[in-house]
């Protein structure tokens, strides 16, 4: 038994045990050599688990960021999400009583989405869509009985972009505003003033968008929750953002005194100037709405004591932006894409325009830059120029993400100077000359 004394040396004398106890020895040993590699498996297992629930957590959140169409309740922007808004509709006792008519008569309307925050419950974007116009009587006739023209076949719900976007990844620093978006419906930029109705080839047509714009701001006011606004951007998009050069110290005057308001006009600094042909087609144009929808009566009183005989001259940006006391931000290409087509007739791919092309619409160009160097005057307002083959920028994602100048996107230049986080210096962004010398333009190829 001398030898049995030295258990757990590995040197002990197993002929002293019987048979059973040996069996249970080595049992307990081959036990105890796979402990710490059961244990090992067991972290390995763990591990294992643990990344695969991040890998579908991750997959998860990629889905609904970037994949998942928007849905939700109003107000419920997140993180990756976006959310469509809803149809409002005006009464139409309400429209027969200020005579506040789309061209066929319906009633006002715009699409609402409520703030999801109570940090920006009193903050309101205030959206003018656009459309393009309609020139003549046959043109408005036919676009009465679209959804540029009536408020009767527009869908209940509306999703919308960039500005307007209540992702915050698309849009951090306004996802969680609440936002109205105010339907085009006069052809003629919110201007039309015209008393009485048209009757054209048995259609019946009201040139009122003055009139629809102001009962839309009323009807915000007393019922949505405008009235204790504390902060207003009003925003358009080409023709609304000519509405915006052309209304905005008229809104203003409308909401609560306190409230900061701002301005921005997206894409809606068209220059009248001669086409290929040598012709004015554009500028006759928009001179033949003025006249129509009697556009005159819902101007700026200044511009028109100012312009005398050419009055319809403060119908464009250029001469009506000089009387705008509004903070204004200028958004802008300065190439156009429909300027260059329905101003000045060029129609050409950037890649595949010939010499000749290349000099109108380098000349265009200057006009433009000479034009909006006014706004350099005005230390309230702020620009940002490019010079991308595109028309607005500020209500689609992918514009308002990835376009920049100097640097910054859309996004950043416009927050910048809405929350004056930079000098005035820095709010003049101008991009570099040629038709393909930026790269983060998609449609300049």
């Amino acid at each position: 038994m001398s030898n049995f004394h030295l258990r757990g040396t590995g040197q002990e004398d197993h002929s002293l045990l019987n048979e059973d106890q040996v069996v249970v020895k080595k049992r307990l040993e081959h036990a105890s050599r796979w402990r710490p590699r059961l244990t090992s498996c067991r972290c390995w297992t763990i591990a294992a688990l643990l990344a695969a629930f991040w890998l579908t957590f991750f997959g998860l959140w990629l889905y609904f960021s970037y994949f998942r169409d928007a849905g939700g309740a109003a107000g419920s922007g997140a993180v990756g999400r976006n959310v469509k808004a809803d149809l409002v509709v005006l009464p139409q006792d309400l429209a027969d009583a200020t005579g506040a008519y789309c061209l066929d008569g319906s009633p006002p309307s715009y699409y609402f989405r409520n703030a999801s925050s109570e940090e920006h419950h009193n903050s309101w974007i205030i959206h003018l869509l656009g459309g393009a116009w309609c020139y003549n009587n046959s043109e408005c006739a036919r676009r009465s009985a679209t959804d540029l023209g009536s408020s009767r076949m527009l869908s209940p719900k509306q999703l919308f972009g960039g500005i307007l976007s209540a992702n915050f990844t698309v849009n951090p620093d306004f996802y969680d505003w609440n936002v109205a978006v105010v339907n085009y419906c006069d052809g003629a930029s919110f201007s039309g003033d015209r008393e009485d109705p048209i009757n054209y080839n048995n259609t019946k047509m009201y040139y009122r968008g003055s009139r629809v714009l102001d009962a839309v701001i009323s009807y915000l006011l007393q019922s949505a929750g405008l009235q204790r606004a504390d902060r207003v951007i009003l925003s358009g998009a080409s023709a609304g953002a000519l509405a915006v050069y052309l209304h905005a110290d008229r809104v203003s005057s409308m909401v609560p005194d306190d409230a900061s308001f701002k301005a921005v006009a997206d894409g809606g600094f068209f220059v009248p100037e001669a086409d290929t042909s040598g012709g004015n087609r554009w500028e006759n144009a928009m001179k033949d709405v003025y006249q129509m929808q009697q556009v005159e009566g819902s101007l700026d009183e200044d511009c028109l004591l100012a312009k005398g005989k050419n009055k319809w001259e403060c119908f464009f940006a250029q001469y009506a932006y000089p009387y705008v006391t509004t903070p204004m931000f200028v958004i802008n290409s300065a190439y156009d894409r429909l300027a260059l087509k329905n101003i000045l007739g060029v129609r050409c791919r950037p890649t595949e325009c010939s010499k000749e092309e290349l000099r109108v619409i380098g000349e265009h160009r200057r006009t433009f830059l000479q034009r909006t160097d006014q706004i350099n005057r005005y230390n309230k307002d702020g620009m940002f120029l490019t010079s991308c083959y595109d028309h607005k920028q500020a209500s689609s994602d992918y514009f308002w993400m990835t376009y920049k100048v100097a640097g910054r996107t859309t996004r950043e230049a416009f927050a910048d100077w809405y929350y004056e986080r930079t000098t005035t210096a820095e709010t003049r962004d101008v991009d570099c000359g040629s038709l393909t010398c930026n790269p983060t333009c998609r449609g300049n190829r």
